[in-house]
């Protein structure tokens, strides 16, 4: 759960850039040589630009949900409607985006085949002990806000790799899961997408991206690093990407204590009490928020 917070905080900035470029640019996306700038160790990860954003917090909701066993619509919607009552994000932007927010004040029915879903999923791969467990509760906490059969489907590829990845299974493995169960092309170039993937909040448009950069990377630092090269949705892909590289490889403790200090008091507590349930669930075999 964390490294979907961590990939959030990262790649926030780089989220604006990119929203930036497309209205900038012809090509509506930014050039190849600024993308891949994050891909040299020497830029920090982290910097004053950077904040938690509606991934983040949808992530803890769904967290929150399953620690009280409040339902996961509540839940979404208790998170979502504190966090407008505190107005404009960082960038001066809505906390989130309108088909969302409509569908907080009612406005709109939670149809959307966006990647909201998949971005706030991993506290399902993480806390449930079984396929068919998370199979299920993949679907019950997406439909509340995104029913279309493409966000079911990429919130439970997501949840599904967070399972593999920390049972034990390989690259290989898992990879061979989500193109045979959720029919995704993973046979991607990672500088092709450096030069040519353009923004989609899609679901179908960027998950499978985000997934790709987990089976590409060699460690949790470089999987992040490689989900924000590739431009597009940064936030969400990096935050995919993250959630998914935790179960794989761990987080280092610098990185998580840095992630961690970009929180609020409530929503640390909330990191906090899910690692040791989940650890306690587990036997602490696994999942370990301060190694």
């Amino acid at each position: 759960m964390l490294g979907a917070i961590i990939g959030d905080i990262v790649g926030s900035y780089y989220e604006v850039l990119e929203i930036n470029a497309i209205k900038e640019r012809i090509d509506k996306k930014r050039p190849y040589d600024e993308r891949v700038k994050i891909l040299d160790k020497r830029v920090s990860l982290f910097s004053e630009e950077c904040f938690y954003t509606d991934d983040s917090v949808l992530t803890l909701a769904i967290a929150y949900a399953i620690l009280n066993n409040v339902s996961y619509e509540d839940s979404l919607r208790k998170f979502g409607l504190a966090e407008i009552s505190l107005g404009c994000d960082k960038y001066g932007r809505s906390r989130f985006g309108s088909g969302f927010v409509k569908w907080l004040e009612n406005e709109k029915d939670g149809n959307s085949f966006g990647n909201g879903a998949a971005m706030r999923i991993s506290p399902v791969g993480y806390y449930f002990d079984d396929m068919e467990s998370i199979y299920k509760e993949a679907e019950c906490a997406t439909i509340p806000s995104h029913n279309h059969v493409d966000a079911i489907a990429g919130a439970r590829a997501v949840a599904m790799a967070i399972f593999l990845a920390r049972t034990g299974c390989g690259k290989d493995d898992i990879k061979k899961y989500i193109q045979n169960t959720f029919g995704y092309s993973l046979d991607m170039c990672m500088e092709d997408l450096q030069h040519n993937y353009k923004f989609s909040s899609k679901s179908i448009g960027s998950v499978p991206q985000a997934i790709f950069c987990f089976l590409e990377s060699n460690s949790f630092e470089d999987a992040i690093r490689k989900a924000i090269s590739i431009g597009g949705d940064s936030d969400t892909i990096a935050a995919i990407c993250g959630s998914i590289s935790e179960a794989y490889y761990g987080i280092p403790d610098d990185i998580k204590q840095e992630a961690i200090s970009y929180l609020p008091e409530e929503y640390k507590k909330i990191v906090t009490d899910f690692y040791s349930a989940v650890n306690k669930k587990n036997q602490g075999k696994k999942l370990v928020l301060d190694k």
